[in-house]
């Protein structure tokens, strides 16, 4: 729907030999939209799984891929957006499931109230990337309206006016558009992690061979270098199929087999 199909094929191409063909007429923002007024089912893995799955209901093929992204400020420090990006891929002949993720800094996510009238506004949606990047214009008492599809400067400040006088404390809210097709750098980070997804998709499981062989989860408690008690830091890496079940552990990449004595809750209480 967003044109993602543009990052993905590349990767599915170079990596496996595989074309990526968007699905038709399938509206998946009933699934949740950037701008706010529809909520998504489901967390985020579950929903791009669940996104993934509405291909087989008008495409015959095997094989699906999702992506879904979440983007902000983070909590503890609310001046600095961030990002994450799911892409799930579902073959549903040998039963494989699961999803990569990727986090990312790389991302201009922006959310400001302005005045009707406000001078300021054109300075701010030069810094935002306007008109290469989109952006949305809401009414700050009501998100369930908001004004997408803003092609000039002139669109924008009168959508703002419009919507800040509607507002009851007379502001509208100017937002980053995150839909892929109007975000540059939202597309480098889903091509990014379809590079990602494709290399995995190469690894086949030792056990029964479906495609995806890779990293399930992480377990914590490297022992610490001064008393050998357990930490939070993570131990070892483990990888599995989830057609068949099949993990193995695997060493940390760096190979460290002891965590600082700082870290560690034993040695710090002594």
């Amino acid at each position: 729907m967003h044109a993602k199909e543009r990052a993905v094929a590349p990767a599915f191409r170079r990596v496996l030999g595989a074309d990526v063909v968007p699905v038709a007429n399938l509206d998946t923002d009933v699934l949740g939209t950037f701008s706010g007024e529809v909520p998504r089912p489901d967390a985020l893995v579950e929903t791009a799984l669940i996104k993934a799955d509405l291909v087989f209901r008008t495409m015959d093929v095997d094989c699906a891929i999702a992506s879904e992204g979440s983007y902000g400020p983070i909590d503890r420090l609310p001046l600095i957006a961030t990002g994450v990006e799911v892409m799930a891929f579902v073959d549903r002949r040998r039963g494989v499931r699961f999803v990569e993720t990727l986090a990312t800094h790389r991302t201009n996510w922006k959310l400001l109230r302005f005045k009707a009238g406000d001078p300021s506004i054109p300075i701010v949606l030069k810094s935002m990337g306007f008109p290469e990047y989109g952006v949305f214009v809401i009414c700050s008492s009501n998100w369930d309206h908001p004004v997408k599809g803003l092609s000039t400067e002139e669109e924008v400040i009168a959508a703002m006016n419009r919507e800040a006088e509607k507002s009851d404390d007379k502001m509208a809210v100017l937002v980053t558009d995150m839909r892929a097709h109007r975000n540059p750098t939202r597309m480098k980070v889903v091509r990014a992690l379809s590079w990602k997804l494709a290399k995995r998709l190469q690894c086949l499981c030792p056990s029964c061979k479906a495609p995806g062989f890779g990293h399930i989860e992480s377990r914590r408690g490297l022992p610490c270098e001064a008393c050998g008690d357990p930490t939070d830091w993570i131990d070892f890496e483990v990888d599995g199929c989830s057609a068949c079940g099949h993990a193995a552990a695997r060493p940390r990449k760096d190979g460290r087999r002891t965590a600082s004595k700082l870290s560690c809750r034993s040695c710090r209480a002594s």
